[in-house]
């Protein structure tokens, strides 16, 4: 068996453990599997937001359409190869809809996180935007 029939044939054991990590390590809620094509992908509500808005006051608690955003995730092993089409293929794949709003109000861009999934089974996430997002000003 080579390593990307590996990778195929992984994904539902990626999905459970992300899907694990995420109910009973990190308290999201709301988490749904989904068969899209080309990769299965979670959604879900984390218990905060995960992305602070540079434009926001931090000291201001967040509103309630920031802790009810849903979040999309993207289960993928670590040493498995994504290149800007793959990841292009998997934003495709994602539904049209809201996507939420920035702290100016105008509509967010697609964004997932992509959970990294080491041999010891230890979860990583790292945002990844569909399309070129300005940096954060510090």
């Amino acid at each position: 068996m080579s390593y990307s029939d590996l990778a195929v044939s992984s994904h539902p054991h990626l999905i459970r453990i992300v899907e694990n990590h995420l109910l009973n390590h990190a308290d999201w809620r709301s988490v749904t599997q989904h068969a899209f094509t080309p990769r299965p992908l979670l959604s879900g509500i984390p218990p905060e937001p995960v992305y602070v808005d540079p434009d926001v006051d931090p000291s201001k608690p967040p509103t309630e359409a920031a802790l009810e955003q849903v979040e999309w995730l993207l289960p993928v092993d670590l040493r498995e190869k994504w290149s800007p089409r793959k990841m292009a293929e998997v934003f495709d794949s994602l539904p049209e809809g809201v996507w939420g709003e920035n702290a100016k109000g105008e509509k967010r861009t697609k964004r997932m996180l992509l959970a990294v999934v080491a041999e010891d089974s230890t979860v990583s996430y790292y945002f990844v935007h569909d399309g070129i997002v300005k940096p954060r000003q510090n």
